[in-house]
């Protein structure tokens, strides 16, 4: 029975990569495949070749989804309505330009679908025929797919409701949030301790990097970890900022307590919570992005029991930690 229902399985994504990619085989060969400004646009288009029962905007996806969260292959639980650009499929900017709002669909045969479009996608050659791959020996899909990232569901209502399973990626690297944790509307990676750059690194870089200055030979001695941080994540303006990392704070400690930018708040206590989001425990603090005078940063201390802002006065310390806007 496992047997059958795996063979089962695979012919649906099959058939559902197939009729996809027959559509977008079609627009090539009529020079539309793209570039479109947009995956709203795209999907304009692609209506008039691929017949769609349904069409969802990205912050209506869940209409156009059969139930409300999917099981990540870590165990987590997925809110599909929070699939609302490329970010979500995992598609980064070497994937190309995923970065417009998602757009669900279901398909004339009932298929949910989430597309998220290439917009570096170029017009494909409508003179030219690409290969398809095959599954049991049938066509699945060709080049002109790979302009659209998506996620499928191919078993409607029916568990196991698990990515991978019957939820299936389609171009796409992954489904979920790459986020360690999301302030201010902000996505932040895990925290990282930075390898140092030297002074002469920082001068050569300052100006790409957003820095003001960098941290003298004699008072850094030539390691200079904040600096570091900021050409990790691809400058100052890519890191926490203090209001950031006080938001940051009111998630480690219980009751959720309401931090300043540059406050001081004692008698907490801590959630245990801090490895959840990528954080050292018991005891850490995070750089941000924010400079202070002509060799410190500010940053803020999370202990068991108090949060504190403050400076460094050398950027020469390697026991802390920074953050990267995603």
């Amino acid at each position: 029975m496992t047997n059958v229902n795996d063979k089962v399985n695979a012919e649906k994504i099959r058939s559902a990569k197939y009729k996809f990619t027959k559509a977008t085989d079609h627009m090539k060969s009529l020079g539309l495949i793209g570039p479109y400004s947009s995956t709203d646009a795209f999907v304009d288009e692609l209506q008039k070749y691929f017949k769609i029962a349904k069409r969802c905007d990205a912050n209506h996806l869940k209409a156009c989804w059969p139930y409300t969260t999917v099981k990540l292959e870590d165990g987590k639980e997925w809110d599909i309505a929070n699939t609302k650009t490329g970010k979500e499929l995992k598609m980064t900017e070497n994937d190309g330009d995923y970065n417009s709002d998602n757009v669900g669909i279901i398909t004339a045969d009932g298929t949910p679908m989430i597309l998220s479009y290439n917009k570096k996608c170029e017009s494909l050659d409508p003179m030219k025929t690409y290969g398809w791959s095959t599954s049991n020996g049938k066509p699945e899909s060709n080049a002109t797919a790979g302009c659209v990232a998506a996620v499928f569901e191919i078993n409607g209502n029916g568990r196991p409701n698990t990515f991978r399973k019957d939820v299936i990626a389609f171009n796409a690297n992954g489904l979920g949030s790459s986020c360690a944790v999301e302030v201010n509307g902000k996505c932040f990676g895990a925290a990282f301790a930075p390898t140092p750059i030297t002074y002469a690194e920082c001068e050569a870089e300052k100006g790409r990097l957003g820095i003001k200055n960098c941290c003298l030979e004699a008072v850094c001695e030539n390691n200079d970890y904040w600096a570091g941080a900021v050409k990790q994540c691809g400058g100052t303006n890519k890191m926490a900022s203090m209001e950031d990392l006080a938001k940051i704070a009111s998630l480690l400690y219980v009751g959720n307590p309401t931090v300043g930018a540059k406050q001081h708040i004692n008698k907490l206590t801590y959630n245990g919570k801090a490895s959840e989001f990528g954080f050292p425990e018991p005891y850490f603090y995070i750089w941000s992005g924010e400079e202070y005078g002509t060799n410190g940063t500010y940053n803020r201390a999370y202990r068991t029991t108090e949060t504190a802002w403050g400076y460094e006065r050398y950027r020469n310390l390697s026991n802390g930690f920074a953050l990267c806007v995603q």
